[in-house]
């Protein structure tokens, strides 16, 4: 929301608790919001008279404010005709004399060389828009995933597209690590340069920060960026968070934040599927530039078994040219025989022959375990040993079934969400590091499975 939304629904509030709608009427519902600087922010009313009357109640509409947007600002009172002349031209002056800043973003990082697919659609769709309109809506835009599927790649192609489009260049935009944010903070108070670090970046358009789960428990740092968070959202600025887990997992940071970070878009990325990953295969071999063929059966097999995330993905596709330059200098075509003398270090043959390990085996084996069928594993059912079975299924065909993304298991599962299978992958992971019978229930039913495709 902006500052002039936030206000409207301040004087709204103030109104309902107010007893004398005449004073209110007449003094107060003319005050208009016009900036916050450090901590205070300006209030103007057209007369210079109502300001002696007005004061008066200042300290309710403090505490209305702050109680509505968890802040702790002040309120000044004043003319319009006494904030043009004190403020509004430093304002501009300020606009002006904005410091310069070093965007940090990677030029390779576009929309255009992103590959979408069922795993990151919603999450392309949500960046692309908040790209064409920054600060319009989706601010702040959060995007989760596990690491290496692209988060990094997204945050830098919204940086990219509004610098492109940005003709005139005025927009300022910032990609960041919270790492080098905390590291940035550090530092300006050791050179006791914090008003230039404040006034850095709040003046910034578009701010991508990646990874900020690294800001737990850095209390000062997550207190200023609670601050530069509220100042951007007060002016409309478009703010992008990536994190490796969704809002409300995030442990060591305040709810205060946690509470901003969930008033925008929350989006996440699956580990891409078989299709996504051939694409992204065929992307990097056309920018690459690659000049000899290579056969679908070999892309096949990379897209199936290298997918857990796009780093892996994009490390095979390296291993496979590397081991083609020193070893195959006269092979004229790559074939699948040559692929698995590449990859024979990474990736065993007598993994690639797992044929007999599949999804409806593992189902099996965990209900005959715990004395239910596949049908109660499948179905709607909310009961407690029906619950446990089915997420330690779907956690085994997870970590057993290298190719199968969240989309396929939740369709293995009765139709499932993907977001389901996620929450029931990291519940079983928890379970096994606190319960030591759970923790044997998992590593039985592995043995069977072993032992059943051996």
């Amino acid at each position: 929301m902006s500052l002039a939304e936030n206000w409207s629904q301040c004087l709204a509030d103030f109104r309902d608790q107010f007893d004398d709608k005449v004073i209110f009427d007449s003094f107060i519902a003319d005050l208009t919001a016009q900036d916050i600087i450090n901590d205070e922010l300006l209030a103007t009313t057209p007369y210079a008279f109502n300001v002696g009357m007005i004061e008066d109640y200042v300290p309710l509409l403090e505490k209305t404010y702050n109680s509505l947007f968890d802040a702790n600002l002040t309120i000044k009172v004043m003319s319009e005709a006494d904030y043009k002349k004190g403020y509004a031209g430093k304002k501009q002056k300020k606009e002006e004399e904005k410091p310069s800043l070093d965007d940090h973003l990677n030029p390779d990082f576009t929309f255009d060389n992103f590959v979408v697919g069922n795993s990151n659609r919603i999450a392309q769709n949500a960046s692309l828009a908040v790209a064409m309109k920054p600060g319009a809506a989706y601010s702040p835009l959060f995007i989760y995933s596990n690491s290496g599927l692209g988060k990094t790649h997204l945050l830098n192609a919204i940086g990219n597209f509004v610098k492109k489009r940005d003709k005139e260049g005025v927009k300022r935009i910032l990609y960041t690590s919270t790492e080098n944010f905390v590291n940035d903070y550090v530092s300006s108070i050791a050179h006791n340069m914090i008003d230039e670090f404040n006034e850095r970046y709040r003046s910034i358009d578009v701010l991508l920060i990646d990874d900020i789960q690294f800001i737990a428990s850095k209390t000062q740092s997550s207190e200023m960026f609670f601050n530069i968070f509220n100042s951007l959202q007060n002016e409309n600025k478009q703010i992008v968070i990536t994190s490796d887990k969704p809002p409300k997992d995030l442990k060591g940071i305040e709810n205060r934040l946690i509470s901003r970070f969930t008033n925008g878009l929350t989006v996440s990325i699956d580990t891409p599927e078989f299709e996504t990953s051939k694409a992204i295969l065929k992307k990097k071999l056309e920018i690459e530039k690659v000049d000899y063929p290579i056969k679908e059966d070999v892309l096949d097999f990379m897209a199936s078994h290298f997918n857990r995330d796009i780093r892996e993905l994009e490390g095979s596709l390296k291993r496979l040219l590397f081991y083609k330059l020193v070893f195959g200098q006269n092979i004229e075509v790559i074939d699948l025989e040559f692929a698995l003398q590449a990859f024979e270090d990474d990736y065993k043959e007598e993994k690639v022959r797992k044929v007999d390990l599949s999804v409806d085996k593992i189902k099996k084996t965990v209900a005959d375990y715990y004395n239910l069928t596949v049908a109660q594993i499948n179905s709607k059912s909310r009961t407690s040993n029906v619950i446990v079975a089915r997420h330690i299924a779907m956690y085994l065909v997870r970590n057993l079934l290298n190719d199968m993304s969240y989309i396929q298991i939740g369709k293995e599962f009765g139709g499932r969400d993907h977001s389901t299978v996620m929450k029931a992958c990291d519940k079983v992971e928890k379970n096994i590091k606190k319960d030591k019978n759970y923790k044997q229930a998992v590593e039985d039913l592995r043995k069977k499975l072993s032992k059943s495709h051996s």
